[in-house]
This record gives C-alpha cells, sequence and structure tokens, in this order.
C-alpha cells in the first residue's frame, strides 16, 4: 500500500512539474515577430536571439520606405535569407550574406545576375511561421526552409522535392535602399567550407562583413562575377561583385548550412562557429534560442489581459529587446569607426545604437531589467569617444552616421550613473559627455554662441536647441554629482536655452533668425522633412519638448490652466498636415499628436504635471487599444530599434519615464491585473489594479507597499527595491 502511495505522489509530482514547466515556457509562446511587419512598423519576422550579432530573416526583392528591414508583408517573393537587418528604422540598410535554395543549376554561359534572381521565390503567409529565435517557410516550389540563431552564428535547414535539383545561391552584390556593394570575395577552404567577405557602403558609410560557411555534406561551388566557374579548393575569386552555386548533389534533399559573420576578419567568423556552433543540431539550437528568449521575457510576467493584449505586449518586449546587437566576434574583434581592428577582449561591444530614440524609453526599460548589459552599451559608448573622439550620435555597425540630431549617448550615461549603474570608468565617461557636449558640429557651436540655434543658419534648429538643452541638463546632473560644481552651473544655465524659442504669442516653439526676430511666415501644421526647423514633425509636435524643466515651462504658459488647455488642443486638432514633402515619419496621429514618431512619446504623461491627471490615462488607454494590434500592422509608426514598443511596454505597466534622468517615472494606467517584475535575488515588484473591464481606466487611488501614493510619479528606487503598487481603477473620470 506504501509502494502504491509513493508510485501514486510521484506521478502527481512530475504531473504537476510537467504543468508547471508548460505555463514557464508558454511567455514565447505570445509573441509573434510578424507583428510590425505591414503598415510603417519596418520590423523583420526572422530568428534572432535577445541582443544577439545576427538577424536571420527573409528578404523580398524590393527597396523603398516600406522595405527598410528587407521585408513588407505585404509582398509574396522572396529574395534571399540574409543574416543582418535593421529592426524598425526609417532607412534601410544591411541584408548582407544572401543565401537562397534553388530547383536549378546555371545554364551554360547564363550571366550569373541573371541566375540568381531566376531563383526568386513565391510563397504564401500559410506557409510561412515565425517563433522567437525561429523562421520557416516552404515556397511554392516546394523547398522548405528553416532558421535559427546563436549571439552570433545562424544556421538554416532546407528541405528540397526529392526529384529537385539540391541547390543554393550566394549572392554578394545585390544591395537594397541605401546599401551598395564595393568589393567581395568568396574561396573554397574545402569540400563542405567556404569563407569570404562583402564590403560595402550605404547609410553605413563602411561595412564590412567577413563569413564562414560550414555545409553538412560535401559540395561544388561555382562562383564568379559574369558566368559561374567550378572553384577547386583553396581558389579564390575577388571582385566589386560576387556570385555563387553551391551544389549539394543528390545523396539527400535534407542539407543543413551553418554561417557565422564579423565585422573583423574570417578567423573571428570562424572562431565564432567553434565557439557557439560546433555541433549539427538544428533542433538544439532552436531550443536553446528559444530559451534565451524565455529567460529575458519572463522578467515580466504579465496576469489577466486579453490574449490579444497579452501577445501584443510580449511581442512589445521582443522587440524592445533586439536592438543593440552584439557586434564583437568570438576573439573579441570589432571593426571601428576609424575603420581600424579593435579588441575588447572578454568584453561585448554592442552596435545599432539609434539613441535618438532610444534613450526615451528603451535604455531606461533597460536599466530595470538589463542592468549588466547597460554597462556593456556605455562602455561602447567610450570605446566609440576613445576612437572616434566623440559619443556615438546615431552608430551603426562601427560607423557614425551623424543621422540624427542631439547627443543621447549622454542621458543613457548620466541615467545610469544616478540609478546606480556604474560598470565603466566614470571620469572618462563623464569627460566624453562634456567633450561632446562642447564640440562645434551639428549646431552646437551655434548653441552655444546665441544660446539657441538660429534658423537662417543651421536646420532643425528649434528642435536641435531642444534636444541640446535636454542634454545639457543631463550632463549638469552628472557634474553635481561627481562635485564638478563649475561646469552644474554652466550646463544648468545653458539647459534653460528652449526659453528662447517660446513664442508667447502662439504658445509653440518657433524658429528664430540670428537678428533675434521670428521666422515667418509660421504655420505649426507645416513639415518639411528634414528640411525646416523641425526633426520629422511640426511646430504642435516638438514644442512640448522640455523634460527636465516641465514647472519652468508650465510657467511659460501662464501657469497650469492655460498649459492644460494648449495641451488638450494638441489632441482636438484637425490631423492635417500641411506640405508637399511633410515628414512620413508624422504617423498615429490623434488630433496633432503623433504617436507614431518619438517626439510624442511623453506628450500623454504631460497632464500629470497638471490637475488633469485623467487625461493622461485617458489618452494612454486609446493609443494602446488604438494604436497597437497583434495583427501585421500593429505598429503605427517605425518600431525604431525598440523605442516604439518600449513605450507600451511601460504603458502597459502603468508608468513612464518622462525624464529618464530624473529617476522618476509617472504614473499612468495599468493594462493588466497583475505585473511580476522580477528583479534577481528574490526581488519582485509587483502592479496590482482592478481591472473589471475596459472601461476601468481612470486611477482613483494608488498604494506603495499599502501606503497611499499622493504624487503622480514613484522613483527608480522604489521599484528596484522591490515591493508592491496598486492602482485602485474606476470607469469614471477622477478630477482634483
Amino acid at each position: 500500500m506504501k509502494t502504491r502511495l509513493l508510485l501514486l505522489l510521484l506521478c502527481f509530482t512530475g504531473f504537476f512539474t510537467s504543468c508547471r514547466k508548460e505555463k514557464e515556457t508558454r511567455v514565447t509562446d505570445y509573441v509573434d515577430p510578424f507583428i510590425g511587419t505591414a503598415g510603417q512598423g519596418h520590423c523583420f519576422p526572422g530568428a534572432a536571439v535577445p541582443f544577439g550579432g545576427i538577424q536571420l530573416s527573409p528578404d523580398n526583392p524590393r527597396s523603398g520606405w516600406e522595405w527598410c528591414s528587407g521585408y513588407h508583408y505585404s509582398d509574396s517573393i522572396i529574395s534571399s535569407f540574409s543574416h543582418s537587418h535593421l529592426s524598425g528604422t526609417g532607412i534601410g540598410d544591411l541584408q548582407d550574406i544572401r543565401l537562397l535554395p534553388v530547383t536549378r543549376r546555371p545554364r551554360p554561359g547564363e550571366k550569373a545576375i541573371d541566375f540568381i534572381t531566376s531563383g526568386y521565390a513565391k510563397y504564401s503567409h500559410a506557409n510561412e511561421t515565425a517563433e522567437p529565435g525561429y523562421y520557416s517557410v516552404t515556397f511554392d516550389n516546394g523547398i522548405k526552409t528553416e532558421l535559427s540563431v546563436t549571439n552570433r552564428c545562424g544556421m538554416h535547414a532546407y528541405q528540397y522535392p526529392s526529384n529537385a535539383i539540391h541547390g543554393l545561391t550566394l549572392d554578394l552584390t545585390t544591395a537594397r535602399n541605401w546599401d551598395r556593394t564595393v568589393m567581395t570575395s568568396i574561396k573554397k577552404i574545402n569540400n563542405r567550407t567556404i569563407q569570404g567577405y562583402r564590403k560595402s557602403t550605404g547609410w553605413a558609410r563602411e561595412h564590412n562583413v567577413y563569413f564562414f560557411m560550414e555545409f553538412s555534406q560535401d559540395v561544388d561551388v561555382w562562383a564568379g562575377v559574369d558566368t559561374l566557374q567550378l572553384l577547386r579548393n583553396g581558389q579564390k575569386i575577388v571582385s566589386d561583385k560576387g556570385y555563387a552555386w553551391i551544389d549539394f548533389g543528390t545523396v539527400t534533399n535534407k542539407i543543413l548550412v551553418k554561417v557565422s559573420i564579423s565585422s573583423a576578419n574570417c578567423e573571428g567568423a570562424a572562431a565564432n562557429l567553434d565557439q557557439e556552433l560546433p555541433h549539427w543540431s538544428f533542433d538544439k539550437v532552436r531550443r536553446e534560442a528559444k530559451q534565451q528568449w524565455k529567460r529575458a521575457l519572463s522578467r515580466i510576467k504579465v496576469e489577466g489581459g486579453t490574449k490579444e493584449e497579452t501577445r501584443t505586449f510580449y511581442t512589445a518586449l521582443y522587440h524592445a529587446y533586439l536592438a543593440p546587437y552584439l557586434f564583437s566576434d568570438a576573439h573579441g574583434n570589432y571593426k571601428g569607426p576609424d575603420g581600424e581592428i579593435h579588441s575588447v577582449g572578454k568584453e561585448n561591444q554592442y552596435t545599432v545604437f539609434s539613441l535618438w530614440d532610444t534613450f526615451r524609453a528603451s535604455h531606461p526599460l533597460f536599466t530595470i531589467t538589463q542592468k549588466d548589459r547597460v554597462n556593456d552599451m556605455i562602455n561602447s559608448f567610450i570605446r566609440h569617444y576613445e576612437i572616434h573622439g566623440l559619443l556615438p550620435n546615431w552608430e551603426l555597425m562601427g560607423n557614425e552616421s551623424h543621422c540624427m540630431i542631439g547627443n543621447h549617448a549622454i542621458p543613457v550615461i548620466t541615467e545610469a550613473y544616478l540609478k546606480g549603474i556604474r560598470g565603466y570608468d566614470v571620469e572618462k565617461a563623464y569627460e566624453a559627455m562634456k567633450e561632446t557636449s562642447l564640440s562645434k558640429g551639428h549646431g552646437l557651436g551655434l548653441f552655444r554662441e546665441y544660446n539657441y540655434i538660429p534658423c537662417d543658419l543651421e536646420k532643425e534648429s528649434v528642435s536641435k536647441t531642444l534636444e541640446f538643452a535636454y542634454d545639457d541638463w543631463c550632463i549638469a546632473q552628472m557634474a553635481k554629482a561627481l562635485g564638478k560644481e563649475n561646469d552644474y552651473l554652466f550646463f544648468m544655465e545653458s539647459s534653460k536655452n528652449y526659453k528662447n524659442l517660446f513664442d508667447p504669442s502662439t504658445g509653440l516653439m518657433r524658429g528664430k533668425l540670428a537678428d533675434g526676430s521670428w521666422r515667418t511666415p509660421f504655420s505649426p501644421f507645416s513639415s518639411t522633412h528634414r528640411n525646416d526647423d523641425y526633426t520629422e514633425g511640426n511646430a504642435w509636435q516638438y514644442s512640448w519638448f522640455v523634460p527636465h524643466d516641465i514647472d519652468g515651462f508650465i510657467s511659460l504658459h501662464g501657469g497650469k490652466e492655460a498649459f492644460a488647455r494648449k495641451l488638450d488642443s494638441l489632441f482636438t486638432l484637425p490631423s492635417v498636415i500641411e506640405g508637399s514633402n511633410a515628414s512620413p515619419d508624422i504617423s498615429g496621429l490623434i488630433g496633432q499628436y503623433a504617436q507614431g514618431n518619438e517626439p510624442s512619446h511623453h506628450v500623454t504623461y504631460l497632464f500629470n504635471y497638471t490637475d488633469k491627471p485623467y487625461k493622461t490615462q485617458y489618452y494612454i488607454d486609446k493609443i494602446r487599444r488604438e494604436l497597437y494590434t497583434d495583427r501585421p500592422d500593429g505598429l503605427c509608426g517605425n518600431e525604431d530599434c525598440g523605442q516604439m514598443s518600449a513605450w507600451y511596454v511601460f504603458s502597459a505597466l502603468g508608468f513612464y519615464p518622462v525624464n529618464p534622468c530624473d529617476t522618476k517615472y509617472q504614473l499612468g494606467t495599468p493594462l493588466f491585473k497583475k505585473v511580476i517584475i522580477k528583479l534577481g535575488q528574490d526581488r519582485r515588484f509587483v502592479i496590482k489594479a482592478n481591472r473589471e473591464n475596459d472601461q476601468y481606466i481612470y486611477v482613483k487611488r494608488v498604494l506603495l507597499n499599502g501606503d497611499p501614493l499622493d504624487r503622480t510619479w514613484i522613483t527608480h528606487d522604489e521599484i528596484i527595491n522591490g515591493g508592491e503598487l496598486e492602482f485602485e481603477l474606476t470607469d469614471s473620470i477622477i478630477a482634483d
């Protein structure tokens, strides 16, 4: 009897353990990488791991705005599977080392480019699958492709129709959008290995990708420029164009390919395979990639939402963890902004820093859930400074693109330091911040001379003035913390320069000429993309960026009531954008508020600084419901390397970093009944809300660790120390 009871106990224990494990792994099931691949999201659906150096994803044979990531859901043809992609940017680049399985061989004398393009294959979304770390598609011609990745390596699994030719094209020449191939190399090492490189120019001015590729069986390699020729072992072809056809023969119709890339050299790419992918188990790679995502996504557990809301949330968290990308190879080497090879040893160098976007919410999210990576990222900034002389602006694959405005590595460093994340040379970091802010380029010299940037001397003058003023406030806080009193006073005074562009007659920030007069004519609805006084917006959208001195900003408007009225008008004006070349980034409009672009992201929370926080709650709920969905067109604007999704993550939790460097989070209204943020060492921050139905969005009362919270914000320390934040919600407006 005891034996039977023991067996039953073991069976039940095993059953419940199995159920618990199944429940723990379900977080990845809520991620849909196709969200954001339609509309203007510019996302890719392919395989990646959190912050990984490989983004192995399908490409369509198109260029243009919709195809910045290489893929758009509206398409039905795949031209390649390539190993580097940008997540949600407004400019297209990368798509390096293109492979495509094909079912025919080149004809004698056939031009290589004609052979490559003839392999482009039709497909249906019904035969396409994506999940964290995995992508699969079956072409109309019967070829099935599966893709998965490690941190630095990609693995392809191809299954061909049994009666078809089993081949693979390698395209090092084709370029999309801003990219252009400069030089290529293909070398056959032995019967199962090739290596080479692709050097290109584009958004990344000098972009070098070295690859090392292994096959699961012996192959013949035909390579060339105009036509293809059989390569002997050890033979290499170097040219400004490079194509190849890999012949698998007919031994088996199931082929595996392993690919690794490095910005330094082929030796680094080979080392990546030795270190991360010494085996040939595709299932193991897929399983471990999914496990990486499970660990990353499970740090935030949400309960009590609909399936659609949960899917939208975890896909947003997934997108927020795609960038920046790991850049150093297994040898610790990477190409720096000087074009030389640099080594970081056992540390990690990161790339793809879309800082104008991501300093607002992505990096603040990392300070809660990815603290170790924050140190690596800041060390990457410092190394960039040591080589380039300035902190990164928009760093892309070892290049400084100077794409956007501001110096927003500065708030990222300041925020980390003030939040106690200090695994880097603090004095060197401060030196880099100060040198960057006191440099002369991009209007900074004018900013120092006039205390604003004259619109007749520099484009995007209003936006640049506001962003530089904020950066200077951030340096001031760092200087104060380090006891640098003179610097603190200097940069604090400079941070007030935003006031010089406030026009009391319109209540908006406005272009001012060098003689001190306003630019005329003036329409706050007008936009000329990157060629007027505002960056990717108009006066209505950019006049609210004073996150460091909101009380002073409110005073300029004449007090809280007048400020609230002006803020109201932003959301109720007609959604009309004037101009023949208006910025395509102005999207997701509610009135003149544009959720589809980053300058607006903090604006809904500004009602908290008035006596009308219920309007923050109303608009947060409206944006979440109407402008974020779990469909392919579920993003109302460019994902922008995680920022669009990081806004949603914070706003679903119930708070948002209006000013990341004041270490406070403004309260909104939570989406879920319960959220558990795992902080490590058995610490948890729990958020609860009585979300009885969709109408329960207004905050009646907030309790922090059981005590009433008589303010509209919480601090970073209150979150990191663990505890409980409870929202008592109602369906009725709570007005003070």
